[in-house]
Formats: structure tokens, sequence, C-alpha cells
């Protein structure tokens, strides 16, 4: 009986523990936004929802670079953004092609869940 309730208890932890990879429908989105001769990149969360700023969301590009978007706008407890994070970009020929990490709590809870999100963004051209 008592391995039953280890066996229990390991499954609960390792759900709890499990990667995020369907991220919970809503709770962001990523936009393009014209920036004169370059583009930005914006990630904006739901209503009510709040981005994780120690885990500042990073775009891991499908050639191996990174691209991390941040902001100079955060909470008192420097905890979260108080301002959707953005990252500048020239403009180009192509696709931003990767995978969004990020950290983001639903509206009305306190604990944020890492979130692994396919990226496919068209690139403004020149």
């Amino acid at each position: 009986m008592k391995s039953f309730f280890v066996l229990v208890a390991l499954a609960g932890l390792g759900a709890g523990c499990a990667d995020r990879s369907n991220p919970l429908p809503g709770l962001m989105r990523l936009v393009v936004e014209p920036a004169g001769q370059a583009f930005d990149l914006v990630l904006y969360p739901a209503t009510g929802a709040r981005i994780n700023s120690r885990l500042k969301p990073t775009i891991e590009l499908e050639g191996g670079g990174r691209l991390t978007l941040d902001s100079p706008s955060m909470t008192a407890d420097s905890a979260y953004f108080a301002a959707p994070p953005r990252i500048r970009l020239a403009r180009g020929q192509g696709r931003i092609e990767g995978t969004l990490r990020v950290g983001v709590c639903p509206p009305g809870q306190n604990v944020c869940q890492a979130l692994v999100v396919p990226v496919s963004e068209p690139v403004p051209a020149t």
C-alpha cells in the first residue's frame, strides 16, 4: 500500500514538472510592429496575464542564434514586465523561425508557467 502512495506522489510530481509545449490559448501574442527602417517584435500578454522578467523571453532561432526580448519597465519587485518586452530588428527578407521560451503567469495566478511556443513570423521587407 505504501508503494502505491509513493507511485501516485511521483506521478503528480512528474506532471507538475512537465514541459508545457502546448501553451494555454490566449496568454500572449507576438506582434511585428514597423519602426522606421527597422521593426519591433513585441510580446503582448493577455489582459491580466504577466510575463516573467527574471527569465527574459527568448526566441531560439533555427539557425542557432537567439533573440531576447526586454523592456526597461518592470514591476516594483522586478519580477514581471510592466510594459511589453520587445526587440528591434533590421528589415530584410525571409522569416523568423524558431522557438519562443517564456514564463507567463495566467490571470489570477501567482505561479508562472514555462511555455515553449513555435514561432514563424515574416520579416518586413526593406
